[in-house]
């Protein structure tokens, strides 16, 4: 029998646990088992499920990745699709892909730069695409008895970002507080929420280096993570509904697509007072396709089905 000394174990158990938490923060190996048990297969129909997803660049323009998604997502078939990094698809392709998977309802943000699109199950109704005063824009619709909003925020500084979420306060304000609203995207932004999982030498440094490296990036205000963007919408009374379902930190990005550790928790699903009845579940979808399909994980949100 092997004799280890008392210390030298303790010690070993000590460093096993360091290593052990710290690749937790990083990478929550519960959200692909979370994964598997929400969002492995067609839904329970008594389910509304949101799905949220930065596809890199239109899925690299990649006609076998695009294959795969669709594959993908025909098995697990949640209502509504949101998109951010359309690139290179145009409103034809969409169609044709949105109905190979069974979505007869699309609407695309743009053309050029990096669009919004949305597929639904449901009509789409009352589009207003914006596209001006912000870098990557916004698309709000109604469909299934939902005020929808999807938006990509302003990749490099927190100062645009702010002003970009005040033009999307202005358009949340206009929505009747008694009614369903969902605001979900890539915010590109960290979360006042998860700061106590960021207040650490080995993310800082992270961050500082991404600044210093990126003459044009700003992620800190006087040496500190700004969260003022996301605050924002906390404020306005949105439920970011991750963190309400999840008390273990994950990352939506980056991928093992990516190399970089720089980990954070920028793509959300917010929704408004008026659904908090109806929340069940979310979650970052996390499996064998979406580890590589772009480099951001997508965001699942389930609710109670309302009456369209």
């Amino acid at each position: 029998m092997v004799n280890i000394k008392p210390h030298l174990f303790i010690v070993a158990f000590m460093c096993l646990g360091f290593f052990a938490a710290n690749a937790q923060t990083v990478e929550n190996l519960a959200a692909y088992e979370k994964t598997k048990a929400l969002f492995s297969k067609k839904q329970d129909p008594r389910l509304f499920k949101v799905l949220s997803y930065n596809v890199l660049e239109g899925f690299r323009r990649d006609s076998a990745l695009i294959r795969s998604f669709q594959e993908w997502v025909s098995k697990r078939s949640p209502d509504v699709i949101a998109f951010q990094e359309f690139n290179g698809i145009s409103k034809a392709q969409m169609v044709e892909m949105a109905k190979a998977m069974g979505y007869p309802y699309t609407v695309l943000q743009k053309r050029a730069g990096f669009p919004l699109a949305l597929m639904s199950k449901y009509p789409i109704t009352d589009v207003v695409k914006v596209t001006e005063d912000m870098q990557h824009g916004m698309l709000y619709v109604k469909t299934a008895g939902y005020h929808i909003m999807v938006t990509h925020l302003d990749p490099k500084t927190y100062e645009k970002r702010i002003i970009e979420v005040d033009t999307l306060l202005k358009y949340i304000n206009r929505v009747p507080k008694d009614e369903p609203l969902i605001l979900m995207g890539d915010f590109n932004n960290m979360s006042p929420l998860d700061k106590s999982d960021y207040n650490n030498d080995t993310k800082m440094k992270l961050v500082l280096n991404s600044e210093k490296n990126n003459a044009d990036v700003k992620i800190t205000r006087n040496g500190e993570i700004d969260y003022t963007a996301i605050q924002k919408l906390l404020d306005a009374g949105l439920i970011d509904t991750w963190r309400k379902f999840n008390s273990t930190y994950d990352k939506s990005a980056p991928t093992k697509l990516r190399k970089h550790q720089n980990y954070t928790r920028i793509d959300y699903i917010n929704v408004s007072q008026a659904l908090i009845p109806y929340l069940v579940d979310a979650t970052l979808v996390k499996d064998n396709l979406t580890d590589t399909l772009s480099d951001h994980y997508p965001m699942l949100l389930i609710l109670k089905r309302k009456a369209l």
